[in-house]
Formats: C-alpha cells, structure tokens, sequence
C-alpha cells in the first residue's frame, strides 16, 4: 500500500481527525487484497431472532452462502448478503430478503470483528445485532454515492422498530 499525500487542509478538531483516520483506515481495509465480501467465516447457518420493544416475535434460520448468496424457507426469497469492514473494531453485516407480499427486509447489522477472530479457534458463536429496514425498489441508486456495492439492490428505505440478534449455528456433532 502506498502512502497517499493528503491534500485536505489540517484538522481543525480532534473530531476532524478522527473522521479522517477512520476514512482513511476504512479505504485500506476495502483496497487489501485479503478482504471478502464474503469471508468463510460468516458462511453457513444463522438463528435470526427478530425482536420489536425487547421481546423476540420470530426466530428463523438463514443460509449464507459463498458469493452472497441467501437461502431461507418460503415463502420468502433469500436475495443478497454481504460483509463491509467498519472503520474500527465493527464490520457490517447486512442480507436481504423478498417477502410473500413483495416488500424487501433488509437486515444491516455489526459483527465485533475481534469475536469473529476469536470464533475462529474456540468455536464460540458468532453475534450480530442490529435492525430491519422495510425496503422499496426504485431503481434510485445515485443515493449510495460511489461506494455503492453493486451486488445489493439499489433501494431507498424507511427504518422500522423492528431490532435483529443472528448467531450462528454450530454443527458440533
């Protein structure tokens, strides 16, 4: 990785330099060649619970494939999945899913990227927490600006209330 003179002005704040910093980390993680859309580690069988004010309304199991794909039962459609590093200790995990009735649920949420390490050599399960936003296509994807991954659907979307917790599910036998 090369060194990049930046031709920003000095930072007049701490908190002007710390929106530079994670900037600039977020460029470097999305740039090395060891970073995955779609890391093995996030691949394989998750317990979504959905939750609305703090108490669980539906527990399902959702696939996630290599090359983003998602697998869940009908009548719903898995459609994308993805795994986009944070500037710090958080990646973003979000999928997407097709409903019976045609809206989009798309589930964003952070993964602690430590405990994804960790996960790795003691087997422990993975947590995402994070929440459900009910989507509508419009084909609008200038509102994404140039880190736009084109994998996902171009949407605009309105928050709900409703909250997620996934773990994922260990075959241990």
């Amino acid at each position: 990785i090369k060194p990049t003179k930046s031709k920003d002005a000095v930072p007049k704040s701490a908190k002007e330099e710390l929106g530079r910093f994670a900037r600039w980390e977020t460029s470097i993680r999305q740039t090395s060649p060891d970073v995955s859309s779609y890391p093995d580690d996030m691949v394989g069988t998750w317990q979504v619970k959905d939750e609305v004010g703090g108490k669980t309304i539906g527990v399902s199991n959702v696939v996630l494939k290599p090359q983003g794909e998602v697998v869940v039962k009908p009548p719903l459609q898995g459609l994308r999945w993805r795994l986009d590093p944070g500037p710090t200790h958080l990646d973003t995990c979000t999928f997407q899913v097709l409903s019976d009735d045609g809206a989009i649920l798309q589930y964003r949420g952070f993964v602690d990227r430590g405990a994804r390490l960790e996960a790795r050599f003691s087997n422990r399960s993975i947590k995402i927490r994070g929440g459900v936003s009910f989507l509508m296509r419009d084909g609008d994807a200038a509102l994404f600006g140039e880190d736009y991954s084109k994998d996902m659907l171009p949407i605009n979307y309105q928050s709900g209330a409703t909250r997620f917790v996934m773990s994922k599910v260990f075959d241990l036998s």
